[in-house]
């Protein structure tokens, strides 16, 4: 007899309650990486990232859903141009992009998952390059970390093709 396993795995950039809603049953079990907590998932609830998230979120843009992962990718970029916009030595755009540029030990930035640090530097410009795995319930509607923290700093352009980097 033979037992056939099947998994299905989608982009990092779609774990989002959007993208899962319209998934329908086709969502069941979807694994996925991510560096962020996702929103629904109650063992974060009480995380202080995601508590100020939530709280600013429905403080100035009541009609957002704070519970979607879109959502919470925005806050978190916001949030790494924030901290750019604090280091830049002038205000200007050259600045802004060599600050960026040499962003160092980003950790407890937004919803970070617990434990990730994100750097970049001249010869290393990807950031997020820690994540976990994740899978989604259908029942429970929220992506859980199932595997332990990746840190692949300074191999993103190693297995990245060129073209998507040289463009």
């Amino acid at each position: 007899r033979r037992v056939l396993f099947r998994s299905t795995y989608m982009s990092g950039t779609c774990t989002s309650k959007t993208l899962m809603e319209i998934a329908g049953d086709a969502g069941a079990d979807v694994y996925s990486v991510a560096p962020l907590m996702d929103p629904n998932n109650p063992e974060y609830a009480a995380q202080p990232g995601m508590t100020l998230y939530k709280a600013k979120v429905t403080q100035y843009e009541p009609e957002a859903d704070a519970t979607n992962g879109i959502v919470a990718y925005g806050w978190t970029a916001g949030a790494i141009l924030e901290r750019a916009l604090a280091t830049a030595k002038a205000p200007n755009r050259l600045a802004v992009m060599e600050a960026a540029r040499n962003l160092t030990d980003v950790k407890d930035l937004a919803v970070q998952l617990p434990g990730i640090s994100w750097s970049v530097g001249a010869d290393d410009w990807f950031l997020g390059e820690q994540f976990s795995l994740v899978q989604y319930s259908l029942s429970d509607k929220y992506f859980s970390t199932v595997g332990p923290l990746v840190k692949l700093d300074g191999e993103t352009a190693e297995i990245t093709p060129p073209a998507l980097i040289d463009g």
